[in-house]
């Protein structure tokens, strides 16, 4: 058998010459790997604090089987730190996960929205990765403004957003959704801005009205029509994953009438008569009102708060959960601007939900392009 001297000796030079560059290539394919492989092992790698977080959870969820007594309510939420997981033996301290002098700390907090318990780990390691939060990320994404559009904060320290273009959207649960406020304990509120196919239409309410001896409906949200449609909504399996409902929180909905004249635009009205425990919500009317960056926009029915109001531009009429407060069989409805509609009459079902804002985003910057994603999941096209 020839020596592979000989056979080198018998090539062509330019046959020499593409060994050559083939393993030059092949040695700096090598390089680039181990470079990489190095980076990954002394520097962690987003795959290992996903492994840490991993670790958090399931070391969380040991814990809180010993220590049920600690569970929270319905509603509620309770943390626990990586430093108590430690001392308590359910997982090693985080020293143990990462590069040597790398200093990090943790929690991780457990939800109970819907009698189910949803454990949400947070891990900060010194600059170097952090956790990233649907509340935390949208306060720190967004500057506060004091005019124009943007965010603002509020005398009750609630950050909403307001003005027309704003970097509010998300997406879940396969849905989009644009972010009206980050609330003062950190629940996020959003509002739904293509109604669910299937369930996509719905009147307000056809009960038998009194006050017109006929079936007009009334516009008490109650006991009204609409209220059972989005609890259907809410328990329908395909809309909604349980994984998915854990994050949702149980609110309190303002469900008292405004008057056609208000000039009042804070949520008084509203809010002197609520229904409490519902998962799934329609828009105040102030809600929409607030959003309008129009200095003429100073009343209920004007429609100048069309202008300059980003849930102007969904694009399709929608209910509100707002009752007008003249009659007991109209409510109203916005189509670029809020207009008074007989209960009877058939809108699109835009809804709200609450969610805890220590929820994790995988995904986004919050534009229209680039929605902030929650649990991976994009919305359907």
């Amino acid at each position: 058998m020839e020596s592979l001297k000989s056979i080198w000796n018998n090539m062509s030079d330019m046959s020499k010459s593409l060994i050559k560059i083939l393993l030059g290539i092949v040695c700096g394919l090598l390089a680039l790997f181990m470079v990489v492989l190095i980076v990954r092992l002394f520097r962690g790698g987003t795959d290992n604090y996903t492994k840490i977080e991993n670790t958090m959870k399931k070391a969380a969820e040991k814990y809180y089987k010993d220590n049920k007594g600690e569970l929270p309510e319905i509603g509620e939420e309770a943390t626990v730190t990586t430093e108590a997981l430690a001392n308590g033996e359910y997982m090693k301290p985080l020293s143990d996960f990462v590069k040597k002098n790398m200093t990090c700390s943790g929690n991780v907090t457990v939800v109970n929205n819907n009698r189910d318990y949803t454990y949400i780990p947070y891990l900060d390691c010194e600059g170097d990765y952090t956790t990233k939060v649907l509340a935390d990320t949208i306060i720190s994404s967004n500057p506060l403004v004091d005019e124009g559009s943007g965010l603002y904060l509020d005398e009750e320290d609630n950050y909403i957003f307001r003005g027309e273009y704003v970097n509010n959207y998300v997406t879940f649960a396969e849905l989009t959704w644009r972010v009206l406020k980050v609330e003062a304990d950190g629940t996020v509120r959003l509002f739904l801005t293509t109604p669910v196919k299937k369930h996509k239409n719905s009147t307000w309410d056809d009960r038998y009205n009194t006050e017109r001896e006929s079936n007009v409906g009334i516009n008490d949200y109650s006991v009204s029509r609409v209220r059972e449609k989005l609890n259907i909504i809410y328990n329908d399996d395909s809309v909604f994953s349980e994984e998915e409902k854990a994050l949702i929180k149980p609110q309190i909905l303002c469900v008292g009438a405004r008057s056609e004249d208000s000039t009042d635009l804070s949520d008084v009205e509203e809010c002197s008569d609520t229904v409490e425990g519902d998962y799934l919500g329609l828009l105040q009317v102030n809600e929409y009102l607030q959003v309008s960056i129009d200095e003429n926009c100073d009343s209920t029915l004007n429609h100048s708060c069309s202008n300059y109001n980003f849930l102007a531009d969904i694009g399709k009429s929608y209910w509100t959960i707002t009752p007008v407060a003249e009659d007991t069989y109209h409510n109203y409805r916005i189509s670029k601007y809020p207009f008074v509609a007989r209960t009877t009459s058939t809108s699109n079902l835009m809804f709200t939900i609450n969610i805890t804002g220590k929820t994790t985003i995988t995904d986004g910057d919050g534009s229209k392009e680039n929605p902030y994603v929650i649990n991976g999941k994009k919305a359907k096209k």
